[in-house]
Formats: structure tokens, sequence, C-alpha cells
């Protein structure tokens, strides 16, 4: 009778929930037969494992309904990027189409400009022949014409650069000129001397005018002529002055003085010079001393005339060295002509 009950109990389980979750079917029918029976009891042990089965089988279906949201969420991604890539082969189907297009147009356009070149070279050929006939070729004129435009422009160069020359040299002899003029006094009396010498502005003071023997301190008279040349070369800031002594071969003249040397000597004078420029107002940036001694002479020591000459101080403008070429060659030709020169 009790095997009956439970057959009949066990049999009111629908098929559907067996299949679909067996641990709750097992459950459900342990249930059922501690129900059917009186006095029985499902057992603890029973119940327990039937749960968990359940919480299993519940934390599977979450993690398939997961995975199965994540699939469908994946294939849309997919089907976008599916369409993006359809209508990009588009895109790129519609540019190959009119790539062809223009490369047909090209080719036509080709084909033209082979045509108009083949014309061009019958013609050339003709011309070609026509010049050859004649004793020229159209190599030999492209050859002349490419030379004489060399020329040219060779020639224009060396006319541009002569004339920033000449306007250098004129220039200069301007400003000679000018302090020719302003030291008139000087130059006429003999104290001063101004010229061009290898293209550099010389002024020249005899070392008879401003010193006495073999000495480097300056006579008041020496002072005086100086003081004259300061002014007028005060009113040029921005250039340089070289200051440079130089002495005759006269040794004696040396050993009875406190230098051992014309070098001394020399260098001693123009410093000195220097020095009373600059007291007078000149800018001492622009001014440097230089002592020759005996190694630059103007002519030989063999007459006293000549070693008097050959003691003097120069105040020469510095300038560039092309310029200072420029300025020699113009000068030059100035200078025959008694122009820039002083006695």
């Amino acid at each position: 009778m009790k095997h009956t009950t439970r057959t009949t109990t066990t049999s009111k389980i629908p098929a559907w929930l067996s299949r679909r979750s067996p641990a709750a079917a097992r459950l459900l029918a342990a249930c059922s037969l501690g129900l059917a029976t009186q006095g029985c009891l499902v057992r603890q042990e029973l119940y327990d494992e039937a749960r968990a089965e359940i919480q299993r089988e519940r934390e599977q279906g979450k993690k398939a309904r997961a995975e199965a949201q994540s699939a469908r969420a994946e294939a849309a991604q997919r089907s976008a990027q599916i369409a993006a890539l359809e209508e990009e082969l588009g895109r790129l189907a519609e540019d190959l189409r009119a790539r062809d297009l223009r490369l047909s147009d090209a080719t036509t356009a080709e084909a033209g400009l082979v045509r108009q070149l083949d014309e061009l070279a019958a013609m050339n050929e003709e011309l070609s022949a026509r010049l050859r006939s004649a004793g020229q070729s159209v190599g030999q004129l492209a050859t002349e014409r490419g030379s004489l435009s060399a020329e040219l422009a060779d020639a224009r160069a060396r006319l541009d650069e002569l004339r920033r020359h000449q306007a250098a040299a004129e220039a200069r002899a301007a400003r000679m000129r000018d302090l020719m003029g302003q030291l008139k006094q000087q130059i006429d009396t003999g104290k001063v001397h101004v010229a061009l010498r290898a293209g550099q502005l010389v002024i020249e003071v005899p070392s008879d005018a401003l010193f006495d023997g073999a000495k480097a301190e300056l006579k008041p008279e020496g002072r005086a002529v100086l003081d004259e040349i300061a002014r007028v070369l005060r009113v040029m800031p921005d250039q340089k002055f070289q200051v440079a002594g130089h002495t005759d071969n006269d040794t004696k003249r040396v050993k009875g003085s406190r230098f051992t040397s014309s070098w001394e000597l020399s260098a001693a004078r123009a410093a000195a010079v220097v020095k009373r420029l600059v007291e007078r107002g000149m800018s001492p940036r622009g001014l440097s001393a230089a002592g020759y001694g005996e190694f630059a002479p103007l002519g030989p020591n063999d007459t006293a005339a000549w070693r008097a000459k050959n003691r003097r101080i120069e105040i020469g403008l510095v300038v560039e060295q092309e310029e200072t070429r420029a300025t020699g060659e113009v000068g030059k030709a100035a200078g025959e002509k008694g122009a820039v020169t002083a006695p």
C-alpha cells in the first residue's frame, strides 16, 4: 500500500520540471512523499543536498544568461562592424571607379601629348637641318648664348664691385681733402703730412716736431700739434686709428737714453701720442699704439734728411683689407694728379 502511494505522488511531478531542474524535482518529490506519508519526515541531509544543488543550478543559469547576453551584444557589435565595412567597401568601389575614369582621361591626354611631341620633334629636326646647312646648330647657339650670359653676369658683378670700391675710395679721398683743409696750417709749416699709403689714410708727424732726442716725453709745441689733430679726428668717433712710432737706424741715439732698443723708443712715443689724443677728447676704444722701430723706413737711412723723414709718428685710419685695396688703387690714380697727397 505504501509503495502504491509513493508511486502515485512521484508521478504528479511535471515532466518539464524534471528535465529543467532535476534537483528541484527530487526536492519536490521528497516533500510530497513526506506529506503523503503520515509520520514520515524528509531526511535533513537529502533536503540540504537538494537545496545546494538548486542554488548551483540557479548560479549556472545566471552565468548562462550573462554569457548569452554578452554573446548577443558581441553579435550586435559585429553586425555594426560588418555594416561599416560594407559601407567603406562601397565608398572604395566608388573611388576606384572615379580613379579608373581619371586614368582613362589621363591616358587619352597622354596620347595627345605624345602626338604633339612627335610633331615638335619633327619640326625641331627640320629647323636643325636648316641651321646645320647654314653652318650653325641649335647646340652651338645655345652654348654660345650660355657663355655670353655668364660673361655678361660676371662683367656686371665686377662692375658693381668696382663701383662700390670707387664710392669707398671717393669717400676716403674726400675725407682726406677735408683733413688737409682743416690741417692746412700745420701742413704748410711742415709739421704735418697727409697721404694715402697702401690705400690707408695716414697723418704723418715728424718725431722731431714732437720729441727731443731719444726721449718719449712730448714737447709743448708737439702737444699743440696733436691737439689740432685731435680736434679734427674726434668728430669721427666711429673710426679706428692706429698710432705707429718709427725711428731711424742711428743706434747711438738709443744707447744714450733709457731705452734699450729702437722698438721700445718707438712704442713709448706711440703710447705718449695716444695718451695725448685721449686727453684731447678722442675715444680710447678707437685708438691703438704700435712701435716699428727702424724697420719700416720711408727711405734709406744714408743721409741726414732721410733719417729725419724716417723718424716719424703715423696716425693711420684702420680700414678693411678689401676697402684698403680699392682705396689704394683710386688713391694712387688721384695721387698722380696731386689731389690726395700732401708734401
